[in-house]
């Protein structure tokens, strides 16, 4: 019987359970319930819902579902007065509280994710081939897997040692002698590694390539188009990893992974990005973009994961020497100047709204779509090359938004100016004014 329970223990689709601590007593007890139920039962009080046994995954009271410990009747009996289960259980499942994050199961959701997801793979492998790098994509994808194993064995073996050793006794009380403290810290060591790996490429990458930060109208990548339309190898590779990554940890998250609250939200994230990486490195002229977005990222969240395996290992107050409180002003520090400074002002603000709709950058040199309007100096070296057609495909996606449906007007006395074969559509009219 106890084998069988076992079986039915958490898996990646059932993660919920309910903890009760005895008022003025640090005992406690635990139910493990079906998904989603526990959380009706004490939004409903448990009207309407029957039994509290047809709430519990497991109908056994535990001292630790985690451990998958059951408590013992005597135990019970001296906090509960009483050994019956169901009286104990809805006790519990009334007054306990949710520990680990629930996760909801949402079919369709997970349908619709799927299907965008099946697509980009389709899409992603087209670019790739069309490329000739599917070769070194499949690669990548295999040596991001045995990063991820090393990572997380080495993790393991030398954290459990450390916290075994040489964080024992009081104040840190081996910190990492728990399964799910662990698990966090194995995760967060393997994130630690690779956006420090991503970042340290992403600066090696960008020192290769023209200080885009103070020099933002070279983002729209011209050379791209008067070259021979390849991408250069450090930014190439970069984006292949990057894809690697993210398509290694998306069927992770998938397929293997504990699945928490946040499931959705974070298929949702991978699929995007998946998607935004795959277009940006399909159409080329984007690339100088997703090298600067990348390393503004990665390097903002390497001091955040040294913040949260500080916290894991209980390294803060006065006793760490304040380490994880100083560490946690760093990281705000980095954050803000990256994603909140330099990212809006310089990547969206002078980057993309300057190429779009300004003629000269803070610099002095012409944006984009100034250098692309017919008869520049741009235009007129395609032009002699032979390859107006790739003109006009960058000149419509880039600068007459939404494929030549709007576009702007020459004196700028209007952003937008719609096509008028198209003026009599309200659908275009409000892509026209969202774009």
């Amino acid at each position: 019987e106890y084998q069988r329970d076992i079986k039915r223990m958490p898996t990646h689709r059932d993660t919920d359970y309910v903890r009760y601590i005895v008022p003025n007593s640090t005992k406690r007890f635990e139910v493990f319930t079906i998904p989603g139920k526990a959380a009706e039962y004490q939004r409903k009080k448990g009207h309407g819902l029957g039994s509290a046994l047809s709430i519990l995954m497991v109908k056994k009271i535990y001292s630790s579902v985690k451990k998958k410990c059951q408590a013992k009747d005597e135990e019970l009996q001296k906090y509960f007065g009483t050994k019956d289960t169901e009286l104990i259980a809805g006790k519990i499942l009334l007054h306990g509280k949710l520990k680990v994050k629930v996760y909801i199961a949402q079919p369709m959701i997970e349908l619709f994710l799927d299907i965008i997801f099946a697509f980009e793979i389709i899409g992603t492998l087209y670019v790739l081939i069309v490329s000739r790098t599917l070769s070194h994509f499949l690669i990548l994808c295999c040596a991001v897997v045995g990063l991820v194993r090393i990572s997380m064995e080495l993790s393991r073996t030398i954290g459990r040692y450390i916290s075994r050793n040489f964080m024992a006794k009081k104040p840190f009380n081996n910190p990492l002698k728990s399964n799910t403290a662990l698990r966090q810290f194995e995760s967060q060591m393997w994130q630690l590694i690779v956006h420090t790996l991503m970042s340290g490429m992403e600066l090696w990458a960008y020192s290769k390539s023209t200080d885009f930060l103070n020099y933002p109208s070279y983002l729209f990548n011209a050379d791209q188009l008067l070259g021979d339309g390849s991408i250069s190898d450090p930014i190439k590779y970069l984006y292949l990893i990057q894809l690697a990554v993210w398509f290694v940890t998306l069927v992770s998250l998938k397929f293997f992974e504990v699945r928490a609250s946040d499931h959705h939200v974070m298929y949702t994230h991978h699929v995007v990005t998946i998607g935004v990486v795959s277009l940006s490195y399909g159409f080329k002229r984007y690339t100088n973009f997703g090298l600067v977005v990348f390393m503004l990222h990665d390097i903002s969240d390497v001091p955040l994961d040294i913040m949260k395996i500080l916290d894991i290992l209980r390294l803060q107050g006065p006793s760490a020497l304040y380490l994880a409180e100083i560490v946690y002003f760093v990281q705000m520090t980095i954050w803000g100047y990256c994603r909140l400074y330099l990212y809006p002002k310089n990547i969206i603000y002078y980057g993309v709204y300057g190429g779009l709709f300004m003629r000269k950058s803070p610099e002095g040199n012409t944006y984009w779509c100034e250098l692309m309007k017919p008869g520049s100096h741009l235009y007129q070296s395609l032009l002699s090359k032979g390859k107006i057609n790739e003109w006009k495909n960058a000149y419509n996606q880039d600068c007459q938004h939404g494929g030549g449906l709007c576009y702007r007007t020459n004196d700028m006395s209007s952003i937008f100016k719609i096509s008028e074969k198209y003026q009599s559509s309200p659908v275009v009219y409000i892509m026209c004014a969202w774009w």
